[in-house]
């Protein structure tokens, strides 16, 4: 006896996505998050108070998953070779 094939259909809220580089740049007014996810980017800008509400938040958030589940180990990814230095854009 065959099956059957189905066809499922999800709807996937477009702010979710798997995020696979996120670049964080500032200046004396703004900071600018780019996340970037395939072969799609978002872009952010909080002033400095905002983003550091955000760190907080993120900060508490973190804290309360670890003293459920337990410490995740990690680390921030390393440069790729050719952006060691900082960059100069402009003049």
């Amino acid at each position: 006896m065959e099956k059957e094939q189905q066809q499922i259909q999800l709807n996937i809220d477009p702010n979710s996505y798997a995020i696979t580089m996120v670049n964080m740049l500032f200046d004396e007014e703004f900071f600018h998050f780019m996340i970037a996810s395939g072969n799609q980017g978002r872009q952010f800008v909080a002033t400095p108070k905002h983003a550091k509400r955000i760190y907080l938040l993120l900060k508490q958030q973190i804290e309360n998953y670890e003293k459920k589940f337990g410490e995740m180990k990690t680390q921030l990814p390393e440069r790729p070779q050719n952006t060691q230095e900082e960059s100069k854009v402009g003049f």
